[in-house]
């Protein structure tokens, strides 16, 4: 009876445990955490042979703006076999996804960006904070991004979460 008594924390305390556990980033040494728990790993997309994503959602409970719902994530892009610097990446990777840029500020020995973006497809604007780092030569752009309706509730989350980065 004394054990049915104490499953309830004993589930509370692995559920905090696991939510701050650090999340080794796969053939780097980069790792991160989801220090207030409420994230779920979606999936991975090998790009090519030097390029996967890893996706992450925020499941905790559920965001609306406007109606509409919203699902806050977590992008992971990682290229093995990159030559250049972080400033190289960050050009390349705005090439092919535009945005406005809210701020650019260190980060580790990287580079992050504070910026927004309209989706032509949805006609909505979206706001993120992404940060460039490199592990030898395996650059990685680690992307936290809601709707710009939904930011200023995410924005202390989304710097918990890159706070815990270590290489």
């Amino acid at each position: 009876m004394k054990a049915l008594k104490r499953l309830p924390l004993l589930i509370m305390l692995a559920i905090t445990i696991a939510a701050s556990a650090q999340i080794k980033i796969p053939e780097t040494k980069v790792s991160f955490s989801f220090p207030n728990g409420g994230w779920k790993y979606l999936e991975t997309n090998k790009i090519n042979n030097n390029t996967v994503v890893y996706l992450y959602s925020y499941s905790k409970e559920n965001v609306v703006d406007n109606g509409d719902t919203v699902i806050p994530f977590m992008r992971i892009y990682v290229r093995k076999n990159f030559q250049g610097s972080v400033f190289d990446l960050a050009y390349q990777r705005f090439t092919t996804q535009p945005f406005e840029s809210l701020g650019e500020y260190p980060f580790l020995d990287g580079l992050g960006y504070q910026g927004i973006y309209a989706d032509d497809g949805d006609n909505k604007e979206y706001q993120f904070r992404m940060v460039y780092i490199k592990d030898r030569t395996t650059a990685i752009e680690i992307r936290l991004e809601t709707s710009r309706g939904t930011y200023d509730k995410f924005d202390k989350e989304f710097m918990s979460i890159l706070n815990t980065v270590k290489k």
